[in-house]
């Protein structure tokens, strides 16, 4: 074989073991499960940007549920030994957050981009939801301040995705959630019950963390559920400005889960009291200097 012949055969055996190589990170990395995720999401993201009335809401909850069904599947695929939990309600609320999201960019390569930056943040929450679950012995102190931080983050996102497939509560001009709607009581309600729902699941998700009993953690969420619904239904009846209401809803959830992380004997503690307190009148004067009826 000439020189010529055996270089070119050498650069055709790499070129097709690059290939092969390639072939066999882009199955690790997009499995057919997350594949039918994405797929699922980006229908739904499609639906909602460009829906009017009433479509745009079932469309989030649809994304919710597909992508509750899909992480379920990814679950099974990806650690078999591990069995159904908190991974599904973070990956429900984080689509009905990127969906949401979609409503709130101008149609085109911005739409696009949040599409893609939402699916890859969804499967690192995911990933992250997995790895704490397996950790030998439960999380520790620090994993719950992590998991914490992460719920908060993912609650905001959510209220936002709530906020924004309903229509008329928030309206940013050039973007799918300018067109005209009518902010109704029954636009406010299902405001207050999405806000509830979310803050209920993740309000579970930490009280199971903390390794609490069925009866507590039934409470925590119902509290939870029942303190950010009525402050999502005051928000929004008060107009709040576009993403005041959302951050509100963030700590006010915050603020009671440190409350609901301390023992009972030390609920009392004056700086605990003092710290929720702070809290709760920072969010209002966020709500007032950040102003409503805007």
């Amino acid at each position: 074989m000439s020189g010529a012949r055996r270089s070119r055969f050498l650069d055709g055996d790499r070129l097709a073991r690059f290939a092969d190589t390639a072939a066999e990170i882009g199955v690790a990395e997009v499995s057919r499960p997350w594949a039918e995720t994405y797929i699922a999401i980006g229908v739904a993201f499609v639906v909602a940007h460009f829906a009017n009335g009433g479509a745009t809401t079932l469309a989030g909850a649809a994304a919710a549920l597909l992508a509750a069904v899909g992480v379920s599947a990814v679950r099974r695929s990806e650690v078999p030994g591990l069995r159904t939990g908190s991974e599904v309600v973070l990956g429900g609320l984080m689509a009905l957050a990127v969906v949401g999201a979609g409503r709130m960019v101008p149609t085109g390569i911005i739409a696009a981009i949040t599409l893609v930056a939402g699916l890859a943040l969804l499967r690192a929450v995911v990933a992250w939801e997995f790895h704490l679950r397996q950790i030998p012995g439960g999380a520790t102190h620090r994993d719950r301040v992590a998991a914490l931080a992460v719920s908060t983050l993912i609650l905001f996102a959510a209220s936002i995705g709530v906020a924004a497939l309903v229509p008329g509560i928030i309206t940013i001009p050039g973007t799918p959630s300018a067109r005209p709607d009518a902010v109704g009581p029954f636009a406010i309600l299902a405001v207050g019950v999405g806000s509830a729902i979310a803050a209920m699941l993740l309000a579970g998700r930490m009280a199971s963390l903390r390794r609490e009993p069925q009866a507590a953690i039934f409470r925590d969420a119902l509290g939870a559920g029942a303190i950010n619904g009525a402050a999502s239904i005051l928000f929004a009846a008060l107009g709040a400005a576009r993403l005041a209401g959302p951050a509100g809803l963030a700590i006010l959830f915050y603020a009671r889960e440190l409350w609901a992380a301390t023992p009972e004997g030390e609920r009392r503690d004056q700086r605990l009291l003092l710290e929720i307190a702070a809290l709760v009148l920072a969010t209002a004067a966020a709500m007032l200097w950040i102003g409503v009826g805007r």
